[in-house]
């Protein structure tokens, strides 16, 4: 009796494994055409911020501001630096 209860317990942990392997390839699938989704949103968001670039370079000349400007310290309401 010992080699069919543990050929019934092999047989069980295999039917397991492959309910989980079939729980994980769905888990794949979904994650795959999450991917997919992403990629292109991605590439939308690529492309559109190649334009505003192209857009900004044709307007000003440069892409990007090359310096932050602050506005001065009594403007910000802050007090004054010390040193």
């Amino acid at each position: 009796m010992s080699a069919v209860g543990d050929a019934l317990k092999a047989l069980k942990t295999a039917m397991l494994l492959e309910e989980r392997i079939s729980s994980q390839a769905k888990k794949v699938e979904q994650l795959a055409l999450s991917v997919v989704e992403i990629d292109k949103r991605l590439a939308a968001l690529e492309g559109r911020m190649e334009g505003f670039m192209a857009a900004a370079s044709a307007f000003g000349g440069r892409a990007r501001p090359t310096k932050v400007i602050e506005a001065p310290r009594d403007q910000q309401n802050l007090p004054p630096r010390k040193g």
